[in-house]
């Protein structure tokens, strides 16, 4: 599993199901943003992110898809290693085997090894993949979260009604470039997430 694939199932565990953000506030105030909203007097006030982009340009996300490659690649390594291993084994089996080498009972004895050893390489493959699945979807929990609590709690100033997510895939086909706050939103998150990780890094110096 490399970073590519990483961030592509990224992408789909963390907005699927999120083509609309719902929240509700009554018109009222309005921040301004520096790409410009338009803002009316009548019917539902919208604007959208670009998930996409989210997932390119937030900090958590690149962190986190780094660690999961990081992660992925020292499980790789520690299954070919194994493997490798056993094949040595198996050839120096096999060689034994023709020259007579071995009983037929010993022979029997180290080939089930051997198939134990495989099977074993196989259910420790699975487990490394369902632990890695089981971090993406961790991952995915936190990003929506994330992302959802912190478009609430600005929206509180905005006052928008809907706040979607758009992308290129997705099932809107146009949008309106000033209803766009997709950067602004990105530096609010990353702000709040390098403040959070820079406070976590002097407790952690603090704690030692």
């Amino acid at each position: 599993m490399n970073k590519s694939n990483i961030s592509l199932v990224l992408s789909v565990l963390a907005f699927i199901g999120m083509l609309l953000f719902w929240i509700i506030g009554p018109s009222g105030r309005h921040k301004d943003f520096k790409g410009g909203i338009a803002d009316s007097s009548s019917g539902h006030r919208i604007a959208y992110i670009h998930t996409d982009s989210i997932l390119a340009h937030y900090d958590f996300v690149k962190a986190k898809a780094d660690e999961l490659a990081e992660k992925a690649k020292k499980f790789d390594a520690d299954i070919t290693r194994r493997q490798q291993e056993l094949e040595k084994e198996a050839a120096y089996f096999q060689e034994s085997v023709k020259k007579n080498a071995l009983s037929e009972k010993s022979a029997q004895e180290i080939y089930g090894q051997l198939m134990q050893k495989q099977q074993g390489i196989m259910e420790l493959k699975d487990r490394y993949q369902q632990e890695l699945a089981l971090d993406e979807a961790n991952i995915n929990v936190i990003l929506v979260d994330t992302v959802t609590g912190m478009l609430k709690r600005f929206n509180k100033d905005l006052q928008f009604d809907y706040i979607l997510g758009y992308n290129k895939t997705g099932n809107i086909f146009y949008t309106n470039p000033a209803l766009d706050i997709t950067q602004d939103v990105l530096e609010i998150l990353n702000k709040e997430y390098n403040s959070a990780t820079k406070r976590s890094t002097e407790k952690s110096k603090e704690g030692k």
